[in-house]
């Protein structure tokens, strides 16, 4: 038995140790610019024991997208108000996403091949990639729900889809601006786009609570916390 669970611990490790070795060529080459030939020789290991543990190319980059996912989702974990979630998605994933070794970060790059290329419709891999970016939405809209205390459940609700939305689309705008290398001060973008969000955000609870929020000019509602989590 002990056998048996140091042979599946090895093998783990093993099969570990062949999606960290070609992140790299992935994000450099994309899905089509990567063979199994190139996945052997970034892992040194021989063809025959990459095929071991991934049937094809696309299992293969299903188990690194999941890969990748999970060290975003807990490189994240403490996400909690838009301001932070922003910063760590701008300042640090998107500016980072030509990153050949960070899978927090690299996943974007990998993953804007599966977004766009529609001709891939029924591979695997863009099918994981579509279903993680949806269950990344829910984990960005949980957190920022969590954010929104003191107001009725159901305006919390839509503040929480309408702010993932649109920090997502702005996310997916700065990696795109990362991905062409732009000459962009994503830090400072990051902060901009939290400003406008939380305005937003204040505006809307105005008109939601017919102006009875505790809030300056331009600041966030008391309810809306900015400290340190997303």
């Amino acid at each position: 038995m002990a056998a048996r669970r140091k042979t599946h611990q090895a093998s783990e490790m093993s099969k570990r140790a062949i999606l960290e070795a070609v992140l790299a060529r992935a994000v450099e080459a994309g899905y089509e610019g990567t063979t199994m030939a190139d996945v052997a020789r970034a892992s040194g290991l021989p063809i025959g024991s990459v095929y071991w543990h991934f049937q094809n190319k696309e299992q293969l980059f299903v188990e690194l997208l999941d890969h990748c996912f999970d060290v975003w989702r807990r490189t994240h974990a403490s996400a909690g108000d838009i301001r932070e979630l922003l910063r760590r998605s701008i300042s640090d994933s998107a500016a980072a996403s030509a990153s050949l070794t960070d899978p927090a970060a690299a996943f974007w790059s990998i993953g804007l091949v599966f977004a766009f290329e529609r001709r891939l419709e029924d591979n695997l891999a863009r099918q994981r990639y579509l279903a993680i970016r949806r269950e990344m939405f829910q984990f960005m809209a949980s957190r920022l729900r969590d954010s929104y205390t003191d107001v009725p459940d159901e305006v919390a609700e839509e503040l929480a889809h309408d702010m993932a939305v649109m920090g997502r689309a702005l996310t997916d705008g700065f990696r795109v601006a990362a991905a062409a290398g732009d000459d962009t001060d994503f830090a400072r973008y990051a902060e901009l786009a939290a400003d406008a969000l939380e305005s937003l955000v204040s505006a809307r609870l105005r008109s939601r609570t017919g102006g009875a929020t505790d809030q300056g000019p331009g600041r966030p509602a008391r309810s809306l916390p900015r400290g340190e989590a997303g």
